[in-house]
Order: structure tokens, then sequence, then C-alpha cells
């Protein structure tokens, strides 16, 4: 075996700029395979953390039935308290969300509050002006700071934010008339915007454009105006009269763990309820990221593709150049299959010494691919787009030395069916 690499390696001294251009093309191939995949595997890792860190990729939020003869699939005080028994169940409060006309001048929002329980408000983030988030007579209004955007002026058809150009802060210890859907008894009633949630300037997630109130307050409220003793919202039984417990629209059931979480799911959907989870849209990101990052690697596999004829090509010359020296070989007794090892071996070389060096040189590219998209995306210090694990650079080196390998198979096989005569008599 000595001889031989003394061989390759003489040879390849020979044949310097030869084998430099060579092992420059497996470098770039190597390079542009793995940092575009870097890249896919970076952008990837970066939204699963982003997802995961946050705690709504663990929630599940329930809707149950809120009217007709289904009371087994309505969601009570009783439903919760068996959805906290679930296994691996860590936390569970109820929802109630009730749609409204909010009126704030010539500004008008239709859509939806939500009620939840105080503890859960307390958890929120809010901005630094806000002032309270519950009273014991009406309920107190808790925006996303994107809310505003959602009241428009139905003579302009345009929203606040943009004619405005305010924030929801601005909103703050104000009152707005509300009136229920579900009620056209009721008169519009005065209610305070007491606290604005801070989610950031640019970001844009459920609590952003929501607005909540304390769920005790506003069911207690809902019972002093409510007429016949029915509350607005409550559904009602085949007699026509409302059920004896106050039935929720929703849940929200915390998981201990995110590999817990579609084992709930389906708890859940086979009692019969309808659930949402985060985590069923990071499963189609995923899915569509590893398609990328299947493309940005067939794309970088091209440049090694080329890199693979070349060798082929350098091989190939190389046989042919050598033929004299393979009949001398033969005819000192040069086993075959020994001369078919000597030029796969020169292959291989070739082959790692362009994995190896590609692979280090990817490292390079990649704290420049980071820097760019931090300048460009105005992302944090430290974030990376880029990421290159151990496996995706030593699968690099190891099949950079196999490709090269294959590349020189039948040049080298070639070279060991030559008849030593034939190749003294080309001398």
């Amino acid at each position: 075996m000595g001889w031989i690499s003394h061989l390759c390696l003489m040879n390849m001294k020979r044949r310097k700029t030869r084998t430099f251009l060579t092992i420059l093309g497996v470098v770039i191939g190597v390079i542009s395979v793995v940092t575009l995949l870097a890249v896919g595997i970076g952008v990837r890792q970066e939204m699963i953390n982003t997802m995961v860190d946050s705690e709504s990729i663990c929630q599940i939020r329930v809707t149950g039935a809120t009217g007709g003869k289904h009371k087994d699939r309505m969601i009570m005080d009783q439903t919760v308290k068996t959805f906290q028994e679930l296994e691996y169940v860590s936390s569970v409060y109820p929802t109630y969300e009730m749609y409204v006309t909010i009126t704030n001048g010539k500004y008008s929002y239709d859509g939806a509050i939500t009620g939840i329980p105080q503890s859960e408000l307390a958890k929120l983030k809010y901005t630094k002006t806000s002032k309270q988030t519950t009273s014991s007579v009406k309920p107190v209004l808790i925006m996303g700071n994107k809310v505003t955007s959602l009241f428009y002026n139905p003579e302009t058809e345009q929203t606040y934010d943009v004619t405005e150009k305010k924030k929801a802060e601005t909103w703050i210890g104000k009152k707005v008339d509300l009136s229920f859907w579900d009620s056209q008894e009721m008169t519009p009633v005065k209610i305070e915007v007491g606290a604005v949630i801070d989610s950031g300037e640019d970001t844009y997630n459920r609590d952003s454009q929501s607005i909540y109130c304390d769920l005790d307050v506003l069911k207690s409220f809902l019972g002093r105006v409510s007429s016949g003793g029915t509350l607005p919202g409550q559904p009602l039984d085949a007699n026509g009269n409302p059920y004896k417990d106050f039935v929720y629209s929703g849940a929200v059931v915390t998981v201990d763990n995110i590999d817990h979480v579609d084992s709930i799911v389906k708890k859940l959907q086979d009692m019969g309820y309808t659930t949402e989870n985060e985590k069923e849209y990071l499963d189609t990101i995923q899915k569509y990221l590893k398609m990328v990052q299947l493309l940005l690697g067939g794309i970088g596999a091209i440049a090694l593709i080329v890199a693979v004829i070349g060798i082929s090509n350098t091989m190939t010359t190389s046989v042919f150049d050598r033929i004299n020296e393979i009949g001398v070989l033969k005819v000192l007794g040069c086993d075959p299959d020994e001369l078919q090892l000597l030029f796969l071996t020169e292959a291989g070389i070739i082959g790692a010494a362009g994995g190896i060096i590609g692979v280090l040189l990817s490292y390079g590219f990649k704290g420049i691919v980071d820097k760019i998209a931090i300048k460009m995306f105005d992302l944090a210090k430290g974030t990376q787009i880029a990421m290159i694990p151990w496996e995706l650079a030593a699968g690099a080196v190891v099949g950079a030395i196999l490709l090269a390998i294959c590349a020189g198979y039948f040049p080298a096989r070639f070279a060991s069916k030559l008849q030593p005569l034939d190749a003294v008599r080309n001398r």
C-alpha cells in the first residue's frame, strides 16, 4: 500500500495544474452543496426555535358546541375539570367569546371580545402607559397593540391607524361604546380601555389583534344587564330555556411538552371537540421547508456533479498519459487489482482534499451569509441563518470521496485491463 500512495502523490505533483483545477472543482461543488443546505437548515431551525420558545406552541384551543342538543360537547366548568385530569395536561382555562360592535367616534369595530381569567390577563405583557385590566362593575377592555387597524370609518373605509396615525396606547383611559350582537334589546354601554398589550412594534400575532377582558367580570356584568334571565350568547335547550351551568365558547389546554401535543389533540377530537394548535402550522411549515431544503441541495448538487465529471476527465487523461508506466508496472508483476486501486486511491485523495477544503471554506461562507442576513432583515445579533451541523460536514467529505472514487472507477478499470505488451508498444 505504501508504494501505491507514493506513486499517487508523485503523479499529482507532476501534474500540479491539472490536479489543482480538479480539486478546485470539488471544492466549489462542496461549498455550493454545504452552504445552500446550511441556509435551509438554519432558516428551518430558526423558525422552529421561534415557535417552540413561545408557550403557545403547547397550547390547544378547544371549541365546544354552543347550541343544539349536543350538551355533552359543550364546555362548562365540569368540562374544564375533565380536561385538567387528562394525562400530560398542565393547565386549562375557559374562554368566552362574544361578538360585539365597538365604536370610538367615527370609527367602528365589528368583531369579538374574549373573556379570559384574570390570572391569564396577569401573564400578558403591557405597555408602560397601561392602567388597569379589571374592574368590579364593568369589563375593562385589554386591546392588542394592532387592534386599531381593525377599526374603520364606514364613510371613508379607511382604518384608524392609517387615517389618524396614532397608536393604540392613545386609547388607554378612554371610554368606547359597546353593543352585543346577541342582544338587540340592550343599549350600547360605555366601556373603558384599560390596557394595551405590548407585542412588539413589528409583531403580528393572536394577542396583538385581540381584545380581552376579565371573564368573571364579564359573566357578572351580563347577568346584571340581561333580560328574562337569558344571558347574551348563551345557548338554549330543546325547551327554549337557558342551561343551568354557564356554557363557555372554548377553552385553552396547555400541554406539558410539545411531544405530547398530538396525543392530547387526538383525545380531545375523539371527545367530539374541535381543536386548533400552532403545532399543526409548525408541522406544515417544516414540510415546506424540507422541500425548499431539498431544492437548495439539488441546486448545489449540480456544481458537485460538474466536479465529478471533472474528476472522471482527469483520471481518464491520466490513464492515457501513463500507459507506458502502466505497461512497465504490469511487466514488473503488478496485479490488475493493485493497479486499479492505484487510480482509485488517486481519485479518492482528490475527493478528500476537495471535500475537506470545501467544508472548511463553507464555515467562512456561513459567517458571511449570517452577517448579510442580519443586516438585510434587521435580525438580532447572533442569529444563525446558516447552520452546518457536524453530520452535514462529515457527510460532505465522505460524499466527495465516494463520488470521486466512483468517477475514477471506469478509468481505473480500463488501466487494470490493459495488456502489458500493448501498453509497452505505445512507448
